[in-house]
């Protein structure tokens, strides 16, 4: 069986952005989904997370991990700094 496109892929994870509340863009020359101020845009072969990629291959991934690996990707990114005395 052939791998799925990452066109193919694309149009499928959107649409389960929209479905979890998310808002998108399918048209744009990038196209993206915007939620709570965090946006995925998703380049040619890359997917990023604001300025970050997120080192995914969407092709085959399910909708429900996609949306789950961004979520955890938020939650990192929202973490405190920490120092290096530990505190």
């Amino acid at each position: 069986m052939p791998r799925e496109t990452y066109l193919v892929a694309r149009r499928r994870i959107l649409a389960h952005l929209v479905l979890q509340g998310w808002s998108a863009k399918p048209t744009l020359k990038v196209p993206q989904a915007c939620k709570d101020g965090a946006t995925i845009y998703f380049h040619p072969q890359a997917v990023y997370l604001n300025a970050h990629s997120l080192f995914l291959d969407i092709r085959s991934m399910p909708g429900p991990e996609f949306v789950a690996r961004v979520e955890l990707a938020i939650a990192n990114r929202r973490q405190p700094e920490r120092t290096y005395d530990g505190s």
